[in-house]
């Protein structure tokens, strides 16, 4: 089994080692972070792997955060492409299924956008597309005036028709989250499907991640439908449904009438720390942005564990997408930031270390 696995995965493990070393430490992040102008901030990013890149796309000036963006997407979707391509068989099926998860989060942050009237900028900030094609239909998209035009010129058939179903839901509520909760369930179930043929320990590696980010997701949609207090109906149409023992949890959550058992009822569960730490910063700030960014910092941790794990495994391959991704957001959320006089505190809010 072990020689199999070498065989699967080396050459990609060897690639990813390689491509690890590229990303940016936190002494870096601080710098950036610390930048008194948006022109310092480039010049500091430019002494980092990504210096070269920059150059060669804005050879003679300084690139804008929005021009910056499309140069850093264009990074993520030529390293995943290239990754991608290393790989072959039902892992190369199961990665490009598992990077309908970026395609679904850029998804949901521009319906989420236009549904607020953000202007095109704001709506492409949390947009990571992954190839030049994408990146092209992300523009596009955004400049479209409602939800119904973007979800009706989407190209991808099977997400239309998932977010079309919801339409009158999310009419009714005047809420994006039914439709949230449809571009989730839609890339879930490709994803299971995609696990068809794995060891029982490549789908615990890869579960163990995503099963994370579904159940503290529903935990916090619970917080804040509490914290609104919403009808019991909104509720449910807001939480998303995954595997066994996710369900578990969402059936111990959704009728708990206020935050304290909510999170109680994590105390049971593989996330007891977080439960605690999450009863702490709520108690404390009565606001929900700490309580997500805990989340992010949660998931991300389990990501990287991925990577310092038996390395002949699917949860490499997966972790490497989703710290190259966090790096991406990370850069131009502290770019807009820089150019905007944002203070540091606040850019920090934003951002997502490991």
């Amino acid at each position: 089994m072990s020689l199999k696995a070498a065989n699967e995965y080396g050459f990609a493990n060897a690639r990813i080692r390689g491509m690890l070393s590229r990303f940016l430490s936190l002494d870096m992040y601080e710098s950036l972070l610390q930048s008194e102008s948006y022109d310092d901030f480039i010049k500091l990013l430019a002494g980092t792997y990504y210096g070269p890149i920059i150059s060669k796309a804005h050879p003679s000036g300084t690139p804008g955060p929005d021009e910056l963006a499309l140069v850093l997407s264009e990074d993520f979707a030529n390293v995943s492409y290239s990754l991608a391509k290393s790989l072959s068989g039902k892992i190369s099926d199961f990665t490009t299924a598992y990077m309908r998860m970026f395609l679904t989060e850029s998804i949901k942050s521009m319906i989420r956008g236009i549904h607020v009237g953000l202007d095109k900028g704001e709506i492409l900030r949390f947009a990571v597309p992954t190839s030049a094609e994408q990146a092209e239909e992300f523009e596009r998209l955004a400049e479209l005036g409602s939800v119904q035009a973007l979800i009706e010129n989407l190209p991808y058939w099977d997400l239309k028709i998932a977010l079309l179903t919801k339409m009158h839901v999310y009419e009714e509520f005047d809420s994006t989250a039914p439709l949230e909760v449809a571009a989730e369930t839609w890339f879930l179930r490709s994803l299971l499907k995609a696990l068809d043929g794995f060891s029982n320990d490549d789908k615990k590696r890869v579960l163990d991640i995503v099963e994370a980010r579904v159940d503290l997701r529903n935990v916090l949609t619970m917080l804040r439908a509490l914290a609104l207090q919403l009808e019991s109906r909104a509720i449910e149409l807001s939480l998303v449904e995954f595997t066994g023992r996710s369900k578990a949890l969402l059936e111990s959550i959704k009728t708990k009438p206020n935050w304290r058992e909510v999170l109680s009822a994590l105390e049971g569960t593989r996330y007891r720390e977080l439960a605690g730490r999450i009863a702490r910063l709520y108690e404390e700030s009565k606001s929900l942005v700490s309580v997500e960014l805990a989340i992010e910092d949660y998931i991300a941790q389990r990501v990287k564990l991925q990577m310092t794990a038996y390395p002949f495994q699917l949860g490499s391959v997966i972790g490497f997408f989703n710290l190259k991704f966090y790096e991406i957001r990370n850069i131009r959320s502290i770019a807009v930031g820089i150019e905007r006089g944002e203070s540091a505190e606040n850019i920090r809010r934003m951002i997502t270390l490991w």
